[in-house]
């Protein structure tokens, strides 16, 4: 939608074009008056600002990025067709390296690809801001919670000089003993950022691999995985589309922790979330949580797998949505005992901090100020995944 001021100002400018009507009886007025009306002086309209009017900040992406830190608690969404995922997060500890940004906490990791950041803008009356590619799409939109004062980030934005304006930060100096064809190529420079940062055997997380799909630089090859199923392996197995709702809204009716990996070109995180609400109309999936809310169109997904091994009584699968280009646009897994052994903790020590009874003593969830999971959750993750597969 059109800024109602820059519509005015549009008009006012065509305005200027057409002849002065003169008034029986009034003087003639003169050219300055004319061109900026009879009460005005020359220079003082300031003139507004354009939407695609980009001025450079004298920082780096490593500070910005840092500086998010000051929000605090902020809604996090981001895009892409067919998919839509916001959560409510902190982004304190987001860090830089190489061409990397990362963050890496058990209930959140995030991994924030910076030769796809182009530039930053504010939104909503600088109650949200924005960090866009080179072609002006949002990576990332970062938006205060309600009832939350603006005043940090309007002062994060006017130190960036964000104020109606988008802002391209420096770009880092590049070292010039790489610049080699293959040390610049794309896949090479998120794999060689990645390496310090992969997750322990142990512990699951945003590999190389999974980061590459779901930031769209690689597209899926099932050939290997139809081999492998071919030999009796079976590392992946295709499964229809239409039974991805159902088996959402399952997990959803018992309140199943997920590991969620999704996001744009730019902006990738892995959270582990727990929804309680779901609608399915006409092709659209919804669910919503405390601190999440996805929106998927099931007539997007053009091919889903589940995907992974079994190691004992630990069931590794997972669930992956990709679209017509082989772009991964979610990974869907059950939560690990750690994760949720983590988040328990976290969730319980916010409800003691937010001191809301009703939260302890009416919530079928929570008992002694930890969450109540089921014993048999690995078990319903397994027999759903089954069936998906049978």
């Amino acid at each position: 939608m059109a800024s109602p001021y820059l519509t005015d100002f549009s008009a006012g400018l065509a305005n200027l074009n057409a002849e002065p009507q003169q008034v029986a009886g009034q003087k003639p007025l003169s050219r300055q008056q004319q061109a900026h009306g009879p009460g005005q002086v020359l220079g003082s309209m300031p003139m507004p600002l354009q939407p695609s009017e980009q001025v450079c900040y004298l920082g780096h992406w490593p500070d910005l990025l840092a500086d998010l830190e000051l929000l605090g608690r902020v809604w996090i969404e981001t895009e892409q067709p067919g998919l839509r995922i916001a959560q409510r997060q902190r982004l304190g500890g987001l860090r830089v390296q190489g061409m990397l940004g990362h963050l890496d906490r058990t209930e959140y990791q995030l991994r924030v690809l910076l030769d796809q950041c182009y530039a930053l803008a504010s939104q909503d009356d600088q109650q949200s801001l924005v960090i866009e590619d080179a072609t002006q799409q949002p990576l990332v939109r970062v938006q205060l919670e309600t009832g939350t004062h603006p005043l940090p980030l309007r002062l994060l934005l006017s130190s960036f000089g964000a104020n109606g304006r988008r802002v391209m930060p420096v770009p880092p100096q590049q070292d010039e003993r790489q610049m080699a064809a293959l040390e610049q190529h794309a896949i090479h420079r998120l794999q060689r950022d990645c390496q310090a940062l992969e997750p322990e055997p142990e512990r699951h997380g945003l590999g190389f691999r999974d980061l590459a799909e779901l930031s769209g630089r690689l597209s899926l090859n099932p050939v290997p995985w139809r081999r492998a199923a071919a030999r009796g392996d079976e590392p992946a197995i295709a499964v229809d589309p239409s039974l991805v709702p159902c088996a959402l809204e399952t997990l959803v009716d018992q309140v199943h922790p997920l590991a969620l990996s999704s996001g744009s070109s730019g902006w990738v995180s892995r959270s582990i979330q727990q929804f309680y609400g779901h609608a399915y109309v006409d092709g659209q999936l919804s669910l919503r949580g405390d601190h999440a809310r996805l929106e998927l169109d099931v007539r997007a997904i053009d091919t889903a797998w589940v995907v992974g091994e079994r190691a004992g009584e630990i069931d590794r699968r997972s669930l992956r949505l990709y679209d017509e280009d082989g772009r991964a646009m979610a990974i869907i897994a059950s939560a690990t005992a750690a994760d949720r052994d983590h988040c328990a903790d976290a969730w319980s020590t916010e409800l003691a901090n937010r001191a809301e009874p009703w939260s302890a003593v009416n919530s079928p969830l929570w008992s002694q100020g930890r969450t109540r999971f089921r014993r048999d959750e690995t078990r319903l993750w397994t027999t759903l995944m089954n069936a998906l597969t049978s």
